[in-house]
């Protein structure tokens, strides 16, 4: 993202409805579903969408992508950063053995992993190596 301005940001370039500001505002809302899924796992509860199905990926990228219209730049960038930390923060609160192959903290953190944010980088990359950005 570094190096975009505004009108880079918002053009929609990823089949004609997504761009840099969805796919950031992707990113932030997976790893805040996924910071909050961990959160109640920590009080011992089970992980909920709220209604949401966990497989319904498209739906919630739809929420998720609506919620960016209209922000900045540097306020997307903001909530991502925000949403890492709260995640972070969710993870230190579970039990060493939440972690164990198998159970659900290993997957969610493979939903909402650095392999998540390099496939979109990836993706933009390649997108501003073909503008010359």
């Amino acid at each position: 993202m570094a190096g975009l301005n505004e009108r880079q940001f918002e053009r929609k370039w990823l089949d004609g409805k997504w761009g840099a500001r969805e796919i950031t505002a992707h990113l932030t809302g997976w790893v805040g579903r996924m910071g909050a899924a961990l959160e109640q796992m920590a009080r011992g509860e089970k992980p909920d969408l709220n209604g949401v199905e966990w497989t319904e990926s498209d739906e919630l990228n739809a929420t998720f992508a609506r919620h960016a219209r209209g922000k900045r730049h540097g306020q997307i960038l903001h909530e991502l950063e925000h949403s890492v930390e709260s995640f972070k923060g969710s993870a230190l609160k579970l039990p060493e053995e939440r972690f164990e192959s198998g159970r659900t903290v290993p997957r969610l953190f493979e939903i909402g992993s650095i392999e998540h944010f390099r496939e979109h980088a990836d993706t933009i990359r390649e997108w501003r190596t073909g503008e010359g950005i």
